[in-house]
């Protein structure tokens, strides 16, 4: 099994775990999954899968984001939309894609059918580097800077924080948050990062794992 799916069998068994025992179902698009089926009233799709950067942790890995679609059907897609969003929202590898980020054409083309959101999901893709040429060992330097960090500055409704001053105390410049909190950073190579964050004039200091790709800022 690659490595994308397995990040998305992963989330469908949060999923089918916050409804049990109803079902949960993944649309893969072929032609007789184009409709609900009463038995199932939760349906999965998958939307696009995107590079969001490139890091080296224990070798080389290709960052990637899936976003996949979750629809509720049926008399209780109410309840069932309550669950999953909690269960999502316990799942800090996990964000749902909140109002403002994006159209609302793509929200319609996203969500087919019934209620529904839309879920990132970080995938680190690993791969072998081409050998290059040998590489002398006077030539051969160490530095504290050794990656950028892709991330995303959230509040407590897991809505992304624009404007958003971001420096991580191993890189020498700050950054900006774009209009979905979104944010790159130079930074060392350490799996724990401390960053000062500072909002609207407000500056604190936050840690965070960098062992999954994009990392999860939270603003509390």
């Amino acid at each position: 099994m690659g490595y994308v799916r397995s990040s998305l069998t992963d989330l469908l068994g949060v999923l089918s775990d916050a409804v049990t025992p109803q079902r949960v179902r993944f649309d893969d698009g072929s032609p007789d999954a184009v409709a609900p089926t009463p038995d199932a009233p939760v349906t999965v799709h998958a939307v696009t899968l995107n590079r969001v950067g490139r890091s080296r942790r224990d070798g080389p890995v290709l960052d990637l984001e899936l976003r996949v679609a979750v629809e509720c059907h049926g008399p209780q897609q109410l309840d069932n939309m309550e669950q999953l969003l909690l269960a999502v929202e316990r799942h800090s590898q996990y964000s749902v894609v909140s109002t403002g980020e994006f159209r609302p054409e793509e929200y319609s083309g996203a969500i087919r059918q019934g209620l529904g959101f839309l879920v990132r999901i970080p995938v680190a893709l690993r791969f072998e580097e081409p050998a290059g040429p040998p590489v002398l060992e006077p030539l051969i330097a160490k530095t504290g800077v050794a990656r950028r960090i892709h991330g995303r500055l959230v509040d407590v409704h897991n809505k992304g924080i624009p404007d958003a001053y971001i420096h991580a105390h191993s890189s020498a410049t700050a950054v900006v948050s774009d209009a979905t909190g979104h944010f790159e950073v130079l930074a060392s190579a350490d799996e724990l990062q401390h960053f000062a964050v500072a909002v609207s004039g407000t500056e604190k200091e936050v840690s965070a794992s960098t062992s999954s790709l994009p990392v999860i800022i939270r603003w509390t």
